[in-house]
């Protein structure tokens, strides 16, 4: 009897948590470290033909999170990148949809650098 129950409990939860594959949305946050240059954070679903939202958001203030909600396409890709005048622009790899990424951005005399700094799954507040 409490083998079946306990069977039926972790059937349960697994059942109320969906898989992060599953997922239709994740959420991304940069956060920019204060420099002289001013920063951006956009990103486009790229498909064959154009498709809605596109998102241009400026990193202000330094040390804040700037975060956009993306939702899955099957006929496009996520392309996220940070920009910044006279630098190459920094590529942030395609979301994990079920996550949240948390990236830090910043400007160095060699370039425009972006880095990884957290990852957790949507609904768990950041530490």
């Amino acid at each position: 009897m409490i083998v079946t129950l306990l069977v039926g409990l972790l059937a349960g939860s697994a059942a109320a948590e969906p898989a992060a594959k599953d997922a239709r949305s994740a959420v991304v946050c940069v956060r920019a470290v204060q420099g002289p240059r001013p920063l951006n954070f956009s990103g486009e679903l790229v498909g064959k033909r154009p498709q809605p939202g596109a998102f241009k958001l400026p990193l202000q203030p330094a040390g804040k999170d700037i975060c956009n909600t993306l939702l899955r396409s099957k006929v496009a890709e996520w392309k996220l990148e940070v920009r910044t005048p006279g630098f190459t622009a920094c590529e942030l790899p395609p979301p994990e949809f079920g996550s949240r990424l948390y990236y830090r951005a910043k400007v160095t005399a060699r370039g425009l650098k972006c880095e990884p700094i957290g990852k957790y799954p949507i609904g768990n507040w950041k530490p």
